[in-house]
């Protein structure tokens, strides 16, 4: 039987396909994975989608985050705090006018945005490093989406977890522990991960 990889080492590989990546698959990935969630039922449902603002090389959901606010769809993106080492949504109208650069070059809300209160999220887009068949999901190791919807779980409010990621970051099996949410589903280029 093959020893599964700790969390530490599937970082250090997922890390490296992601560099992998050329800037032009990167781009067609992007806009592939925005005509498979415009079609998506969960979204279809929506009101308010809690979307992120990738840095390179994170699969960019920004062909899609443009489609779906021209469609009239309430967008948040996450805004951190990284002294208490939490996570709020806010509201954006735009990608180029609401978003700053902010820690380590994530994209975040500029202040001004309104905050989005959590019950109000249809569903919340995770990214991740990898992700594996039954919806496991490895971030970075900071935590901020599992608290986030720990919280949100805890006040009863489970909105639908869609796991967004390149094909090329799709393992055998992601290590988990007790604090770690398994998405709904996974999505990448190639479509949903239960379909390809």
């Amino acid at each position: 039987m093959k020893a599964q990889p700790d969390k530490k080492t599937l970082r250090r590989t997922a890390s490296q396909r992601l560099t992998e990546l050329s800037t032009i698959e990167q781009s067609q990935h992007a806009d592939a994975i925005a005509l498979h969630l415009l079609t998506d039922p969960a979204i279809a449902d929506a009101t308010t989608l809690l979307a992120y603002a990738a840095f390179t090389p994170e699969l960019s959901l920004d062909p899609f985050i443009r489609a779906t606010l021209l469609k009239g769809l309430h967008i948040a993106i996450p805004s951190v705090d990284w002294a208490r080492k939490s996570m709020s949504a806010r509201r954006i109208a735009n990608l180029d006018d609401d978003l700053v650069t902010g820690r380590y070059d994530i994209r975040v809300p500029r202040d001004g945005c309104a905050l989005v209160e959590p019950e109000q999220i249809d569903v919340i887009f995770l990214p991740g490093l990898a992700f594996d068949r039954a919806g496991n999901r490895l971030g970075r190791g900071a935590g901020f989406y599992d608290r986030y919807v720990s919280a949100l779980k805890d006040s009863g409010h489970s909105p639908t977890l869609i796991g967004v990621c390149h094909h090329a970051q799709i393992v055998e099996s992601v290590p988990t522990e007790h604090h770690d949410h398994r998405v709904d589903r996974v999505i990448t280029e190639l479509g949903p991960l239960d379909t390809v």
